[in-house]
């Protein structure tokens, strides 16, 4: 008879959340945001079928078929832990990541911590990404399949781009036309990337008339050119993926919500190996889980007010 099994992440938020009887605690302790806490409880709740908690008057308590299952899937996971720390103490498990530079510091090490203090166990080495080295490293997170080179290639997300400058910038200079007239920051690898676009390419889809789409500062790395517009540099093509934590802490602001086509995905390549490692695995089950929660800037634009970041 086959197994019906409820998604782990899901099973740990209900433990957490039923142990508090608060969705605010539980998102504390998690180190995530309430909404993941709702959205995991939802769906852990179609899952099973059955509604776990009752809210009422800003009240959280426990239906009755949340209360013969929390105690239940609180053993299990006591059992769990129990179990996987017995296979952490056989074996030294350390985890060797390399990842592309941008994506490394704007988006992976402010939520690596989450990682850490769920996994203490695991022995994280970061390293950026050089030339074509993804078979040094047990998982790599790249722009570009890298394909000939022996390695499981997984699609991980994809993302798109608009303008954002300096929060610091005066609000009359965040719309159109008038930030045409400030400098542009262009990020152009060596060898030239066929994933990032140009501002040529933006204005060309947003149906915008630049005179000079070329001129301006030139960066090896996105990073190096977010660096440049949130030091008030000049305007710079930001993925979504990558601003959001600085949009959501007030150090950027999009500019215009012009839609464009333009897009760029990132990988997950590890060599075949690294398949059942419990450290890869823990750490592939992660980040799969942490890409797909919401952006904290997604609603972040010129003018508008940023949502608090939590635990930044």
């Amino acid at each position: 008879m086959k197994q019906r099994l409820p998604p782990l992440n899901a099973v740990r938020v209900f433990e957490a959340a039923g142990r508090h009887l608060s969705f605010s605690r539980a998102a504390d302790e998690l180190c995530v945001t309430n909404a993941a806490v709702s959205l995991q409880i939802k769906l852990l709740e179609e899952f099973l079928g059955k509604k776990l908690f009752h809210r009422q008057n800003n009240q959280l308590s426990l239906t009755e078929d949340g209360q013969d299952y929390l105690p239940r899937i609180r053993e299990s996971l006591r059992s769990l832990s129990k179990a996987t720390d017995r296979l952490f103490s056989k074996e030294a498990n350390t985890l060797r990541i390399g990842v592309s530079p941008s994506f490394g510091s704007k988006w992976l090490i402010p939520r690596l911590y989450r990682f850490l203090k769920q996994y203490p166990q695991v022995n994280v080495e970061l390293a950026t990404l050089g030339g074509q080295n993804h078979q040094q490293y047990d998982v790599c997170i790249d722009d570009s399949p890298a394909s000939g080179q022996n390695l499981q290639i997984e699609w991980l997300t994809e993302t798109d781009f608009f303008p954002v400058c300096s929060a610091s910038m005066p609000v009359e200079l965040q719309q159109a036309p008038d930030f045409l007239c400030k400098t542009l920051l262009h990020v152009r690898s060596a060898p030239p990337s066929a994933h990032y676009p140009t501002w040529r390419q933006w204005f060309g889809e947003a149906g915008i008339m630049h005179l000079e789409p070329e001129a301006g500062p030139v960066f090896s790395e996105a990073y190096m050119a977010l660096q440049a517009a949130m030091a008030g540099q000049g305007l710079v093509l930001g993925q979504s993926i990558l601003v959001d934590h600085d949009m959501a802490a007030g150090r950027l602001v999009r500019m215009l919500d012009t839609p464009v086509s333009l897009r760029m995905s990132y990988y997950l390549l590890y060599p075949q190996q690294s398949q059942g490692e419990l450290a890869f695995e823990l750490f592939r089950t992660w980040l799969l889980d942490e890409i797909r929660l919401p952006l904290y800037g997604s609603t972040v634009s010129a003018g508008g007010q940023n949502p608090v970041l939590p635990h930044s």
